[in-house]
């Protein structure tokens, strides 16, 4: 195991946690239901402050990890799969308790293309462009590839903060041009910068203190009743943008020694993908929330401290069902492999997987 990547997937933990408890707060309908200007309502935006990063993170550990690995074509496979899986395996129980429509199976059956997930399904197109991203990224110059992020920037984010249009086909950070700077941008971090103790600190200070510049839009629109202050909590905003980088340079740089714990880290991250498919998908997610009663709470002292320790017990059934979906399958796999169909897919795998060598 290599030393810093229990840190990245550490990360991955920590993002997946922040966009569960994001999750509790918008579709437990906990801020919905929040005295305006109230205490728990810049509580609730305090933990959105810090939590913008995280789908931004979840994307640059995606380019991080790619942009110099040989490109697999069963890694993709292996991802549709497991969508597919979750997808279908929902709409089957929500048909049999509730009755579901023909259009939810169709995009049960269909979740990449029909967006069952928003994220799969741009997840998906970055990890078919991912290897020409690669390609790309060892071809530029250092200087050449300093140039492409700076100008993707400022059509990506600057831009689109000044004018609030979608000029470049952008709009909020969920595009697939946004997903495909984010990976190169990763890609820099990981090809051209050096490993210092002190980008640790750098990085830890600069993601609080964008942090709470972004806490401080919200802040502001509340007091001069602008919500398009609180713009900055998209995920294409460039206090997101800076904040999201900071916290990336400060776990690349975060100190570690290999431990007794890196194990259950490891086993921990490789169900984070598992734990936003089970508990975000469409024909549940609000009734996720409804069953720990979030949005009754909402008016109470302690709502949001509510919101965090339930989004503790989702991850942690989430991710045990995860699990078990993983052992499942590696004894389905070792049957399937003994088929023809198998070997007929492997053939067909090798092939895409040249086109790259």
């Amino acid at each position: 195991m290599k030393k810093r990547q229990a840190n990245f997937e550490l990360l991955r933990i920590l993002c997946m946690y922040m966009i569960v408890v994001g999750h509790c707060l918008f579709h437990g309908r906990v801020t919905a239901k929040l005295g305006y200007g109230t205490v728990n309502y810049f509580l609730s935006y305090f933990i959105q402050s810090f939590s913008v990063v995280h789908v931004n993170c979840f994307v640059m550990l995606a380019g991080y990890f790619a942009i110099d690995r040989e490109f697999k074509s069963r890694r993709i496979l292996r991802f549709w799969r497991q969508v597919v899986f979750y997808s279908v395996v929902i709409c089957l129980i929500c048909g049999l308790c509730t009755g579901v429509s023909g259009l939810d199976i169709r995009m049960a059956v269909f979740p990449v293309s029909s967006q069952n997930y928003w994220f799969a399904s741009v997840y998906m197109g970055l990890a078919l462009l991912m290897p020409f991203a690669g390609m790309l990224a060892m071809k530029l110059t250092k200087r050449q590839y300093r140039y492409l992020l700076g100008m993707l920037a400022l059509f990506l984010s600057v831009n689109h903060m000044i004018f609030r249009v979608d000029a470049y086909g952008i709009y909020m950070g969920r595009e697939l041009s946004w997903f495909l700077f984010l990976s190169l941008l990763a890609g820099y971090v990981k090809l051209y910068t050096r490993q210092e103790r002190m980008y640790f600190w750098y990085g830890l200070a600069v993601y609080v203190f964008s942090s709470l510049v972004i806490l401080g839009s919200v802040y502001l629109s509340v007091r001069l009743h602008r919500e398009d202050i609180g713009y900055f909590l998209n995920y294409n905003s460039p206090l997101a943008l800076l904040s999201t980088c900071a916290l990336f340079v400060c776990i690349k740089n975060m100190p570690w020694k290999e431990g007794p714990w890196d194990h259950v880290i490891l086993k921990i991250a490789g169900a984070a993908f598992g734990v936003y498919l089970i508990h975000d998908h469409y024909l549940i997610r609000y009734q996720v929330w409804d069953l720990f009663r979030a949005s009754k709470v909402a008016r109470t002292h302690w709502a949001v401290m509510y919101a965090a320790a339930v989004g503790v017990i989702v991850y942690a059934s989430c991710t045990l069902l995860e699990l078990a979906r993983q052992k499942l399958f590696r004894a389905v796999g070792s049957w399937y492999e003994r088929t023809t169909l198998y070997k007929k897919e492997q053939e067909i795998l090798d092939r895409i997987d040249r086109i790259f060598l």
